[in-house]
């Protein structure tokens, strides 16, 4: 149960490994907030252990008006004597372009926690880096921006921003990506569109992709991340899973809303 609930834990990050150099449209909102179960299923086996929830609103700075996005994952008290995970990421990003100027990123994870903050202060060239790591020594560090490079959030609502329709199935689109101070090119995958029901039974027509995951310790190397988003005005992300040894870890769509009004989906 242990492993299933780190591995539920980077299934939060569900929407980050995203870009395109595709056309861009207009489809995200201040005020948006959305709700996942995080659940690991086998067969007919559903463990819900844990939510995450996402938002994005506009704050006033002294350089004008800013989008805020943020991302908090938990499990559930009945589960933190197994592995307690509180996380939470908060981006500020300019509007529409989504170009990052800061980032702040506190992982908990049982006893152990890590902290990631990253400043992209004018003209923009160079990332300033702050990270300190569970028994590991903190550092600070000084990183080149690259063009089109992004946090792993702001990278999910980016994703999000582009039209899929111009993709073909198969083809392969690149993206530059930041994590843990590093510079990464990966890329995702458009499988097509395809319509899914969720575990209460709501069929969604959604666009389906997989995604190249990064090695490390949670994951092995390959595109083992599957994504679902949804085929109307909004693009929400309806469904994320990727295969473990034994049965599969999911990120399931329980709620979303816009300045307090319900979403309407299209089935």
């Amino acid at each position: 149960m242990k492993k299933i609930l780190i591995y539920l834990t980077f299934v939060w990050v569900l929407f980050s490994p995203l870009l395109s150099s595709g056309q861009r449209i207009n489809v995200l909102r201040p005020g948006e907030k959305l709700t996942y179960g995080a659940y690991y299923n086998w067969h007919f086996i559903w463990i819900r252990s844990g939510q995450i929830h996402l938002s994005l609103k506009t704050r006033n700075t002294q350089a004008g008006e800013r989008w805020q996005i943020s991302a908090e994952a938990h499990t559930f008290k009945s589960y933190d004597r197994l592995y307690k995970i509180r996380d939470t990421i908060e981006t500020t990003v300019k509007p529409y372009t989504l170009e990052p100027e800061y980032y702040l990123q506190s992982f908990n994870h049982g006893n152990e926690h890590s902290f990631y903050e990253y400043r992209v202060p004018p003209p923009g060239k160079y990332i300033y880096s702050d990270v300190r790591r569970f028994k590991k020594p903190a550092f600070k560090d000084t990183l080149k921006v690259v063009p089109g490079i992004r946090d792993m959030l702001a990278m999910a609502y980016e994703f999000r921003s582009h039209d899929y329709s111009k993709l073909k199935i198969g083809q392969k689109v690149p993206f530059t990506m930041l994590v843990d101070n590093e510079v990464h090119s990966i890329f995702y995958r458009y499988l097509g569109k395809e319509t899914i029901t969720t575990r209460d039974k709501v069929a969604f027509s959604c666009h389906k992709f997989s995604i190249l995951l990064l090695q490390g310790d949670f994951f092995p190397g390959g595109e083992y991340l599957k994504v679902w988003i949804e085929d109307g005005p909004h693009h929400l992300p309806v469904m994320v899973e990727t295969k473990i040894l034994v049965g599969s870890v999911k990120a399931i769509l329980e709620s979303a809303e816009i300045n307090g009004s319900p979403v309407k989906f299209e089935f």
